[in-house]
């Protein structure tokens, strides 16, 4: 089973190639990230201050837009908001929006909620708890965040919650529901490491009413952002150049990348401005071609068709890639 991306050193070893050959776009993160520039000796040293962490929630607050009187707090990544969100509710029956990120799934049910996957927001029924992926991963489907509202105050009559998970919007910030967040019953979770390119930083934010934050704070304990994240985490959020510029690399880039699987004939069926997904006969024996070529990639145990694939770093990297897909096809192509 294929949980996640990345893994990349398992993956060289079951394949014998050293990690460093490797091209991995199995993860869907920005490969050109924010440039770590030297940080303080102190904040590897000491413990967090909570001035610090202050000053990287207002940054946060401010490069979100969240609406005074919402709360904001920073965490240990996304990830770390998915696994501790179920344990601030009592056992609810919870609807994910799928195929969607399985980690939302493993986390509800680890906890012991009632959790039914459906396929439209119209498939809600009495649900208390509502998981959203938007944009979605590993479709990159984008609703409208004016359609959440009706939603939002059903399940706040129910005592429940609304879950997005907007850990790819800040390539397409406009679909945020942050900016409409009016303190109700949505929890909206952020995060650096896809956009900045940050993910081994770890550090991921939650938006909503202090009545959900409180109880997560409390589960996170003291000091759940290390120094250096705080440090790093609030230069990137506070450099609008670098971002505004990244934004634009990356539409190229991705325009480059989908004319690479037009050329090969390649459906692709979604993604985002990080990754496209594709769609072929046998994801599976093409996962593994592609591996055999240093090529890793995303597949999905419920959905034998579908590759995700993200960007490559340099032109270079995109013409090897094309080469060696290319390959891999051929030797699919040929009879056994």
């Amino acid at each position: 089973m294929m949980l996640h991306g990345g893994e990349l050193l398992k993956a060289a070893k079951d394949y014998g190639i050293e990690p460093f050959k490797w091209l991995d776009l199995s993860t869907g993160i920005n490969p050109n990230g924010y440039f770590i520039k030297d940080l303080p000796q102190s904040c590897f040293h000491r413990l967090p201050d909570p001035s610090d962490l202050n000053a990287l929630e207002a940054v946060a607050r401010e490069s979100y837009s969240v609406p005074q009187g919402v709360g904001l707090i920073a965490a240990a990544g996304s990830e770390a908001l998915i696994q501790t969100l179920p344990q601030i509710f009592p056992t609810m029956k919870v609807a994910i929006l799928s195929p969607t990120f399985s980690s939302h799934e493993a986390s509800w049910r680890r906890y012991g909620h009632d959790v039914h996957l459906i396929d439209s927001l119209d498939d809600v029924g009495d649900a208390t708890i509502v998981v959203v992926v938007n944009p979605n991963n590993p479709d990159g489907s984008v609703i409208s965040p004016k359609k959440f509202r009706k939603l939002a105050e059903a399940l706040k009559t129910r005592g429940g919650a609304l879950i997005l998970d907007e850990a790819f919007a800040d390539c397409n910030p406009e679909i945020s529901y942050v900016p409409l967040h009016d303190n109700g019953s949505v929890i909206v979770l952020r995060s650096i490491g896809k956009f900045y390119g940050l993910a081994g930083l770890r550090l991921g934010f939650a938006v909503g009413a202090e009545r959900f934050l409180d109880r997560l704070r409390d589960l996170m304990g003291d000091w759940a952002v290390s120094g250096p994240a705080i440090e790093l985490g609030r230069k990137a959020l506070q450099d609008k150049e670098w971002a505004e510029k990244s934004l634009q690399l990356l539409e190229l880039q991705s325009k480059m990348h989908r004319a690479v699987f037009e050329r090969l004939s390649i459906q692709v069926v979604g993604g985002t401005l990080l990754f496209n997904l594709i769609e072929v006969p046998d994801a599976r024996t093409l996962h593994h071609e592609l591996a055999k070529r240093a090529i890793w990639t995303r597949r999905f145990d419920y959905n034998q068709n579908w590759l995700r694939i993200g960007l490559c770093k340099s032109q270079s990297d995109l013409k090897q890639f094309e080469e060696l897909f290319q390959d891999a096809l051929d030797t699919q192509a040929v009879p056994a």
